[in-house]
């Protein structure tokens, strides 16, 4: 039992899903390209469950929204870019430090970050690090390890890094680790291995510069609101 729900205002698309799950309701809500939250409401039973998710779907519709047919798309569903902890196993080389498992990440931060593409609340934050990532004291790996705490999220990103980055940075679909590999990593053993280093940044960033610049060319921004 699902029930999705969206409402524009002030252009921006927000959005509530709510399921029920056995003894409790699963929740995803949040703004398009701005902020996600996944929890769950522990209701203890079945038809608890069924009560809560019943005023839930009713305050949201009371409050303006309405119900929309769900569609997963990157906008309605990511809320997690990348995590460290996802890399380390699998093919993760056993003889490097775990802090390799930030530096594909981090290189993409650190563009970010040179772009002004960091969230308003991320900056004010990590001001101390980014004015050290623009003396080059840090890079922007150490700042996903040390002050991310490796993770990064939709949240710490601005509108308009996220809407690049749902298109570009998507590990499944999107072409980032394409150029991540054919840029750093084509002669060695794994990506893992790219060294943290302002030099590979330095290669790194005019072809990340160049597909920003091709995004902004192309009719892809438009609000997801305009699509319906």
């Amino acid at each position: 039992m699902t029930t999705y729900l969206t409402k524009i205002e002030e252009g921006q698309t927000h959005h509530f899903r709510a399921t029920v799950d056995g003894f409790g309701v699963d929740i995803v809500q949040g703004i398009f390209y701005n902020f996600m939250g996944k929890y769950f409401i522990g209701c203890g039973d079945n038809a608890s469950a069924i009560k809560k998710y019943n005023e839930l779907i009713a305050e949201n519709l009371k409050d303006g929204f309405k119900v929309t047919e769900f569609k997963e798309t990157f906008e309605n569903s990511t809320d997690v870019y990348d995590k460290a902890k996802w890399h380390y196993g699998g093919d993760f080389p056993v003889e490097l430090n775990y802090f390799q498992g930030h530096v594909h990440t981090g290189m993409f931060i650190g563009w970010l970050i040179a772009n002004g593409l960091m969230s308003e609340e991320f900056t004010n934050v990590h001001e101390e690090e980014i004015e050290a990532f623009a003396k080059k004291e840090l890079t922007g790996s150490q700042i996903f390890e040390r002050n991310c705490d490796g993770v990064l999220l939709l949240e710490d990103v601005s509108e308009l890094g996220n809407r690049f980055a749902l298109y570009y940075f998507d590990f499944s679909k999107g072409q980032y680790l394409n150029d991540y590999d054919a840029v750093l990593s084509n002669d060695l053993p794994t990506m893992y291995h790219v060294p943290d280093t302002w030099e590979n940044f330095e290669k790194l960033k005019p072809v990340l510069d160049k597909r920003f610049t091709e995004w902004k060319n192309q009719d892809i921004q438009r609000p997801f609101w305009k699509y319906w």
